[in-house]
């Protein structure tokens, strides 16, 4: 390592990251190192993963459409729901529109869609328009495309206009500060889970012994730790500590107490070989760290939180990387993208097995050493495009329509104003577009050969599949046709159960099986000799839990319980569907918890955590007969009982505290030398019916106060809902949890939710998790793979139906059997030809198809997004794709 890049302290020499190591061109699978960078990363989508479950509108794609073919040089802004990063490097748009389609007949048909659920990575549940679509994006009105005005704008706001608005620039300002300016203060330290003194979670805690007063030239250290998976979670296995120069001071091995159940080696690099002959436990290495690190020592790292957590120890002074360099929606750059990015540094390579923490503490070190120096605004204005996305002026507030009127146009002219050629190709419709961009053709394969033709020449195209629309036109009933799809959709959703007892009502049904899910409705089925029933489920995966966790349950100690699928010719693929479901690319590294109810001890704990409960058996634990070992021990009791208190009730406390106290006085003089037999037997008699009249005082106030706590409980638990930050405490000791969706949020339901969808980093998490037995609140938490994906809220209500609809059709029908396999013919067609048109497109193309839906009860449409790479790229942008919130 280069020591130019090191500031120890202030003054030293600048470091740039042009001066650390100098990088050799080598070659990397036949593709110069330089290629890999930064500078060559292609352009890419990126949302939170909790945004998926919202909607798109034509509104929402016409954002993103308008702003990836006339970007920042059309004074255009992100869209407000997603980020196109890197959109210099769009090459061309696509929107592929199939007519007809909606959401529902995706799902239907799934298995027949191989293209679209696999080269679309992106998918979203679209609000059906009510207008022509094709007419409605280049119709849409543009602000700004001016390219002449819009970069004169730039030139006069940017300072103090658009790059106020950068989420860096928001939180740390445009001017430089020294490292004390950016320390995390006590209140974002707990705000991002960081241990904290005196803090539920930081019992036991190690300390270490720092100065409240921590100035510029304070020293800093890097840290890094990796952890591997235990009985209990995420324990450490090895710590690594480089000083302010980036020398290793500390590398330590480390043995977790527990069983292990995951070395998490490919992250790691830790092995069973490693830690076989390891007595280091992690006491000695809390030891060590308080003799290392000087009083006024700042921390360093990248999440930082998670190696404090996993060393026990609570360090008050500390700067992270992650919060550093600042994202929007509160997701955070990689160390790996930042070294390779501000250092041009290469760490956490492939042909490396696992992780090294010292090369990580030390490039978290000299990121923050460089971030310091530079200041905020110089590393925006440095890294905006590759780390953010966009030039500086991205962030530039809204324009005053009544000032910029002679800007305003519309998409097609503002295409034909920047030099750039659109074409829609399919059928006639009218649309805010020149005749001599309109191609029209009676049928797909016809649009597909034209589209093919006129690609090169064409950097905005609309394509037009109208095969399905006028095979529905062709339809004897197309409501028979909507009616059959949804009646398939539920019965994946369904389960039969029985034999039941005879007095179970639907009620009770419904309390036995939603500890699996949401019930959507149950139906007894009473023409049989027992009583069985039919239960629908909202969600497919709590079907799943249903047949898997109480077939075979006794019930009343007599009924042996059945849970069965319906067995019906729909339901024959059902399970290559469940297969393929799992394998989507929106549901990777995403499992499902159902069985989160709120107790009353979940009350008592969150009451614990709020200060308002209280350890009533604090003073009851005393025993009121020896008074030399009760009365010396008391104080610390009641002092600990304090902590769990109630404000309003401090006052007292301090006054019985301080009764013991002078008790214990009173007994030291009595047992002094200088008094009389009797005289010592009076006063320790008198001693003795003080000390019981104040433990019975202490008696009667704690128990009114843990009355109080419990009524406090019982009301919690009425009320209490499922909390992001429990389930992310609960399911994070087996890794980073990077998302969390809660139904309840996104429900106009009143009834509470029990089930939750969360994203982690890695399949290896995932599995983890599916084998090892989770409990949230002293309750066993059911777990499975995601089958649901997250912009799909329910697969019941995916159609809108009425209480006919919800009759089986005539399973006899060969009208209806003939008329499901023409459907799903076209269905496969329609994905061919979608294949082929992806398969076409330049690399870095913006491609979107559409599946519009109706503005009738027939449901939504689907929206695919994704951006054509080249295979190397392909394996990082879907992982990056949906990034935590």
């Amino acid at each position: 390592m280069d020591p130019q890049v090191c500031l120890e302290r202030k003054g030293e020499p600048s470091p740039t990251p042009e001066s650390s190591k100098q990088v050799k061109e080598t070659e990397l699978n036949g593709v110069p190192e330089s290629e890999h960078r930064s500078g060559s990363r292609p352009p890419r989508l990126s949302l939170p993963f909790d945004r998926l479950q919202e909607p798109v509108t034509l509104k929402d794609l016409t954002e993103l459409l308008q702003f990836a073919a006339l970007g920042n040089t059309g004074g255009l802004k992100q869209p407000s729901w997603c980020r196109l990063h890197h959109q210099r490097k769009v090459s061309g748009v696509s929107v592929i529109l199939l007519e007809g389609l909606s959401q529902a007949h995706f799902y239907r048909h799934y298995l027949h869609f191989k293209h679209l659920r696999t080269k679309y990575t992106s998918r979203h549940s679209y609000t059906p328009s009510p207008g022509n679509v094709i007419s409605g994006i280049f119709s849409s009105e543009v602000v700004n495309n001016s390219p002449a005005d819009a970069l004169g704008d730039q030139k006069s706001a940017q300072p103090e206009g658009g790059m106020r608005l950068h989420p860096v620039i928001r939180k740390f300002g445009l001017e430089t500060r020294g490292l004390t300016g950016y320390l995390l203060t006590q209140e974002d330290m707990i705000k991002k889970h960081f241990p904290v003194r005196g803090m539920p979670g930081s019992e036991g805690f190690v300390c270490t012994d720092s100065d409240d007063c921590v100035t510029d030239s304070s020293p800093l250290y890097g840290l890094d730790c990796e952890m591997c998976l235990t009985e209990w979670g995420n324990e450490l296995t090895r710590i690594s500590l480089v000083d302010s120069r980036g020398s290793c001071v500390l590398d330590e091995l480390v043995k977790p107490p527990n069983r292990i159940l995951n070395y998490l080696t490919q992250f790691s690099g830790i092995t069973r070989a490693m830690l076989q002959p390891i007595t280091t436990t992690l006491r000695e290495v809390q030891s060590k760290l308080k003799k290392v690190l000087p009083r006024d020592a700042v921390l360093v790292g990248h999440s930082l939180d998670n190696d404090l957590m996993a060393l026990n120890l609570i360090h008050p002074h500390v700067i992270d990387t992650s919060l550093l360099y600042r994202r929007e929606f509160g997701q955070r750059f990689k160390l790996k993208v930042l070294a390779e990015t501000v250092l041009k540094k290469q760490i956490q390579t492939e042909e490396r097995k696992g992780h090294d923490p010292t090369e990580d503490a030390q490039a978290a070190l000299e990121l923050a050493q460089y971030f310091i120096h530079t200041g905020p605004r110089q590393v925006v204005e440095l890294y905006c495009e590759e780390l953010w996305g966009g030039s500086p002026t991205m962030y530039q507030p809204p324009v005053n329509r009544a000032t910029s009127t002679h800007n305003n146009n519309r998409f097609a002219q503002a295409l034909k104003s920047s030099g750039q050629s659109a074409v829609v190709i399919g059928k006639r419709a009218d649309i805010t577009l020149d005749l001599s961009n309109q191609q029209w053709h009676s049928s797909d394969r016809e649009v597909l050969s034209s589209f093919k033709r006129r690609l090169e020449s064409h950097s905005f195209s609309v394509v037009q599949l109208s095969s399905f629309s006028d095979h529905l036109m062709s339809m004897i009933s197309t409501d028979q046709h909507y009616h059959t799809m949804s009646q398939r959709l539920r019965e994946m959703c369904a389960v039969f159960a029985g034999p039941l007892p005879s007095d179970y009502t639907e009620r009770d049904v419904r309390r036995l099986f939603r500890s699996c899910g949401n019930v959507q409705a149950v139906r007894l089925l009473n023409a049989t000799q027992r009583v069985h029933a039919e239960v629908e489920f909202e969600l497919l995966e709590g079907a799943v839990l249903a047949v898997e966790m109480l077939n075979g349950t006794l019930l009343h100690t007599r009924h042996i319980l059945k849970v069965q699928r319906p067995l019906k010719e729909s339901m024959l693929d059902l399970d290559v569907f469940l297969s393929c479901l799992q394998d989507d690319p929106l549901n990777a590294n995403v499992i499902y918890a159902a069985g989160l109810k709120a107790n009353a001890k979940t009350a008592q704990l969150a009451a614990k955590v709020n200060g308002t409960g209280l350890n009533a058996n604090a003073a009851t634990e005393v025993n009121e007969t020896g008074l030399n070992a009760n009365i010396a021990a008391l104080p610390a009791k009641v002092n600990r009982a304090r902590l769990h208190a109630k404000a309003n009730h401090s006052g007292l406390l301090e006054k019985v505290n301080g009764t013991f106290l002078n008790a214990k006085a009173k007994l030291a003089e009595v047992n002094g030398p200088g008094l009389h037999a009797k005289a010592k037997f009076a006063k320790l008699a008198e001693l003795s019916a003080e000390v019981n009249s104040t433990l019975l005082k202490a008696k009667t106030m704690l128990a009114e106060i843990a009355a109080e706590a419990n009524v406090g409980a019982r009301l919690h638990a009425k009320t209490a809902g499922l909390c992001e930050e429990d389930l992310c405490r609960a399911f994070g000791k087996y890794g980073t949890v990077q998302g969390v969706i809660l139904p309840a949020k996104h429900s106009g339901k009143q009834k509470r939710m029990r089930h939750a969808f969360l994203k982690y980093d890695s399949p290896d998490t995932v599995d983890a998790v599916l084998s090892s037995p989770v409990e949230l609140w002293d309750r066993k938490v059911s777990t499975l793979r995601a089958l649901t994906p997250p912009h799909l809220r329910s697969w019941i209500t995916m159609m809108t139906t009425t209480g006919s609809d919800r009759e089986t059709p005539d399973e006899s029908s060969q009208e209806t059997g003939r008329e499901e396999q023409e459907v799903a013919c076209v269905m496969r067609k329609l994905d061919r030809r979608v294949g082929k048109l992806f398969r076409s497109l330049p690399d870095n193309t913006l491609s979107i198809v559409l599946l519009p839906g109706h503005n009738s009860s027939h449901g939504d449409g689907l929206c695919f997004l994704e951006v054509k790479q080249g295979s190397a790229a392909l394996s990082d942008h879907a992982h990056n794709l949906m990034l935590p919130a």
